[in-house]
């Protein structure tokens, strides 16, 4: 008679068996869901760094026309820009953002304006993406650098921006390492 007693109970789940692999589970459909999660915050500001990659091209020709950047968005007619996805615009100032000292002639920042509401309350706030800093060269060539907009409060922190917009972030990380 114990036999058929053990088939019988070898064929059932435990109750820590019923508890724990619907916890294994939950915990999968979790980490899955952030992947996803992430991944679609990723798309949507890369997406809106393309976009503001195209607003490079008109202060480029401002500073071949004219020699310098331009004063304000009207010289380059920001106000023409469409945005689309999470971009809202763009905003763009003479000099660096956060630095008074810059050189107003040779530098220039374009700010992405962002709406992340989309992507849950914590992104509710945020209304900063990212900036283009344009620096003049000797050559009268124009570099560009994406870094993280660390000025502004409610700025989309720099783990969601693409790479191309990091290259600032580890040098100042350097930076404050040598000190």
């Amino acid at each position: 008679m114990t036999k058929p007693q053990t088939e019988n109970r070898q064929k059932r789940f435990t109750t820590s068996e019923k508890v724990v692999y619907p916890m294994i589970v939950a915990v999968l459909i979790g980490v899955a869901f952030g992947f996803y999660h992430n991944s679609r915050i990723d798309d949507a500001v890369s997406a809106a760094v393309d976009l503001g990659l195209e607003q490079q091209a008109m202060i480029e020709e401002y500073f071949n026309a004219h020699g310098e950047m331009p004063r304000s968005e009207t010289d380059i007619n920001l106000s023409a820009f469409v945005p689309e996805g999470i971009l809202t615009g763009m905003d763009y100032q003479a000099g660096e953002l956060g630095v008074p000292a810059a050189d107003k002639l040779r530098t220039g920042t374009l700010r992405a304006l962002v709406d992340m509401t989309e992507f849950g309350a914590r992104f509710e706030d945020i209304e900063s993406g990212f900036l283009f800093i344009a620096r003049a060269q000797d050559d009268d060539t124009i570099q560009w650098e994406c870094v993280a907009d660390v000025v502004t409060v409610d700025a989309l922190a720099s783990r969601h921006l693409p790479e191309s917009c990091k290259g600032g972030e580890d040098e100042d990380r350097d930076d404050a390492e040598l000190e």
